[in-house]
């Protein structure tokens, strides 16, 4: 170890490489340790960073075992999130190539082991592959020269995630067949949120690829004056949407990310009963407006991470409990549904975010709250409200996660398809992160990305409704020019994708 190396309690150390690849210095920065003893082996807590020569040095307030997940530049993947497996605290540092390879190594071959046991098949070239990587990790780890040890750890974590590439693929191919040979087409709700009613060419196109609709107004646009309501623009999507079939959502109602809320409402010296008082009227207003068309409400978004209000967590919590209780007033056979933002918890390295995102849902429940859903937000590279960049593998494993509530899951993606300015996405202080990319994101890497991830949350059993948050690059949205067609109604090429995913897998719902 360096000769100036002195460990601190509540750390660990880890050796870089040397030289660092140059797409990993900005990603550095977002490192954190993760605990053990959580929802999830992989959840963040604060963590202090210390960068001395090739030496990374985290610490945290608990002294204990636990994991180093960091955004890591994989090739061909880019930059994705990589975790070790548990580590201990010790005196001489880690190499840090061979604990992440390690790390998504074990991954690999732990839930190759778990899906081989409820029926997935392999190929033998998979199988193969994955015991040379394992014996390729053994030279690694073993290697004595850094820089010995490092090419092969990079070639394993390479080789690693190309196997978990494949691993989630042939899951999903294989449990689309499994669930069409039992059930035929499937029946999950398919749908992209619009804030303006598609039309004319752009409604066939909606029409051609989705199975049900899903409105989302803000609240700033239809009070933007206190009890002065201009439904306008809401009552024109909703008709359309009612139009298009019975499978309607609406929602989120209430969403706390930057710019969604009324300035009259949250100027000034607004205490939290004051502010639960003005969004149930709102809530209130909007469901008795629609409910004898629509009976499927997400009621708020963004309510374990997002703080546009100033509020501490618990005050959230017990904000939506007030919400959901208000809409179950209005009508109890009402379907109610919360939406989860950052289901990984990347907002936990906060110090002060203190509830996960698995027990925000968890404590509704606990507390009497009936949901119908939860609905988990993949937003992925975009900043603050989206996640890191995960693959396909993580993406599996978070939905099992939530699997655990006990309710159905539903599943919102969005992706961006360039790095340019969006200034409707910075009216909500929502921007590109760029460090997660090697060339940028494109229409091209939007569509390999949204075409997977629908894939996998459409064969999952557990997951009743998919929806794309946004339809159109000229409605307001959070991730820059994420929508499946540009500003100026010009489809993008992820649009026929999903097309083809309606058309080999789902029922029209009636």
């Amino acid at each position: 170890m360096p000769a100036w190396y002195v460990r601190i309690m509540g750390s660990m150390s880890f050796l870089l490489p040397n030289p660092l690849p140059a797409a990993a210095e900005a990603t550095l920065r977002s490192a954190c340790l993760a605990a053990t003893a959580s929802y999830f082996d992989q959840t963040p807590v604060p963590t202090t960073l210390l960068t001395v020569g090739d030496c990374l040095t985290l610490t945290r307030t608990q002294n204990e075992s636990g994991y180093l997940v960091l955004p890591w530049p994989v090739a061909p993947f880019g930059t994705l999130v990589v975790s070790t497996t548990t580590l201990r605290e010790r005196d001489a540092p880690y190499r840090l190539l061979v604990e992440l390879a390690r790390g998504k190594l074990n991954q690999v071959r732990g839930q190759t082991a778990e899906w081989q046991e409820i029926g997935l098949r392999t190929a033998p070239d998979f199988d193969l592959a994955l015991a040379d990587a394992t014996r390729d990790f053994g030279r690694a780890a073993l290697a004595e020269a850094p820089a010995e040890a490092d090419a092969l750890a990079t070639r394993v974590l390479e080789q690693a995630h190309g196997l978990a590439d494949r691993l989630a693929r042939d899951y999903i191919e294989q449990m689309f067949a499994t669930r069409h040979a039992a059930d035929g087409p499937l029946d999950t709700r398919f749908a992209a949120r619009f804030v303006r009613a598609p039309r004319l060419a752009a409604a066939e196109e909606y029409g051609r690829t989705f199975t049900a609709t899903s409105v989302s107004f803000r609240w700033c646009d239809v009070e933007p004056s206190e009890s002065q309501y201009d439904w306008t623009e809401a009552d024109a999507a909703v008709a359309a949407a009612r139009a298009a079939g019975p499978a309607v959502t609406i929602g989120p109602v209430i969403d706390l990310a930057p710019g969604m809320l009324p300035a009259w409402a949250i100027d000034g010296d607004a205490d939290l009963p004051t502010l639960a008082a003005y969004m149930c009227d709102y809530l209130e207003t909007a469901i008795s407006r629609y409910k004898g068309d629509v009976r499927r409400w997400i009621i708020c978004g963004g309510f374990n991470q997002a703080d546009a209000c100033g509020l501490v967590d618990d005050d959230r919590l017990r904000l939506a409990f007030r919400l959901f209780e208000a809409a179950a007033q209005v009508d109890p056979n009402l379907e109610l549904v919360l939406s989860v933002a950052q289901p990984w918890g990347d907002y936990l390295v906060a110090a002060d975010q203190t509830i996960s995102p698995l027990t925000f849902p968890d404590d509704l429940m606990r507390a009497g709250v009936r949901l119908a859903a939860v609905e988990l937000e993949f937003r992925i590279g975009a900043r603050p409200r989206g996640s890191l960049p995960r693959d396909l593998l993580d993406a599996a494993r978070i939905l099992d996660v939530f699997g655990l509530l006990g309710v159905p899951l539903e599943v919102v993606l969005s992706f961006p398809s360039c790095d340019e300015r969006d200034p409707l996405a910075a009216d909500h202080q929502q921007s590109v992160w760029k460090p997660g990319w090697l060339t940028g994101p494109s229409p091209a890497t939007q569509a390999a990305w949204g075409g997977a991830y629908a894939a996998l949350a459409l064969c999952w059993p557990q997951v009743r409704a998919l929806t794309w948050d946004n339809w159109c690059d000229a409605d307001p949205h959070l991730v820059p020019f994420a929508g499946l067609i540009d500003a100026a109604g010009r489809p993008k090429p992820l649009l026929g994708r999903l097309r083809t995913l309606r058309t080999e897998h789902l029922d029209v719902i009636r």
